[in-house]
């Protein structure tokens, strides 16, 4: 399998090892934490490992704060809030639920997903959205990406969050964002990131589409519009 492709805490960390580096504190270990799921205080665990680099857009809700709400304890925020994930603590099989908080009271809806490959499809999102070079387009032919050679998807359901439909390819080198563009006959519009530009060079051989390139890291808060 592609050496970028992670599925369980093993291969998250040789994910995490290749594209942010070796980690700063390598043998970080936290106290216990009653009623947390083991899976969610390994990730902790990593995270510590690179100072808290590996979440620079979306968060984690620190372990001491976690509360119940509804029934669910959330653990994962969207970094305005505008979306929350959590876990059902009566729950073996540790299902991810979601929900957009909202004054009246919204159902939590599960995601599909289980808690430890919600962690890691995250971890690689965060990736993506904080990448060093990135390329962003709108209204690309739908099976372009998923032709490209070496081309495959993250194992895990999609995402309702940054839009309906959001999935992730992984490359040799690279990583991508993708989801239907507002126009459901327009395609795909697609965020490619990699830790440097040379590693997105080959998208550029797509005709007919139009790239926004950006490098270093990314600051959003400007009325550009996001490139997702």
């Amino acid at each position: 399998m592609n050496s970028l492709t992670p599925t369980d805490s093993p291969g998250l960390l040789r994910f995490l090892r290749r594209w942010y580096g070796a980690p700063k504190s390598p043998n970080v270990r936290l106290g216990g934490s009653p009623g947390v799921p083991r899976e969610l205080v390994e990730w902790h665990e990593i995270s510590a490992q690179w100072g808290g680099e590996i979440t620079s857009h979306n968060y984690a809700i620190p372990l001491a704060e976690l509360a119940a709400e509804d029934g669910m304890t959330p653990f994962w925020v969207e970094n305005q809030g505008t979306w929350v994930w959590a876990f059902d603590p009566k729950s073996e099989d540790c299902s991810v639920y979601e929900r957009e908080p909202s004054d009246e009271p919204t159902p939590w809806r599960r995601t599909g997903e289980r808690l430890s490959d919600f962690l890691i499809h995250a971890t690689v999102l965060e990736a993506i959205l904080e990448a060093p070079a990135t390329k962003v387009a709108q209204g690309v032919p739908a099976d372009w990406l998923w032709s490209w050679e070496g081309s495959h998807e993250l194992p895990f359901p999609t995402w309702n969050w940054p839009a309906r439909d959001s999935r992730i390819l992984l490359g040799e080198s690279w990583l991508a964002l993708v989801h239907p563009s507002d126009d459901p006959d327009a395609g795909h519009d697609i965020t490619l990131a990699a830790r440097a530009p040379s590693d997105l060079s080959w998208a550029e051989n797509m005709p007919g589409v139009k790239w926004r390139s950006y490098s270093g890291v990314q600051d959003y808060t400007t009325d550009e519009p996001l490139p997702w």
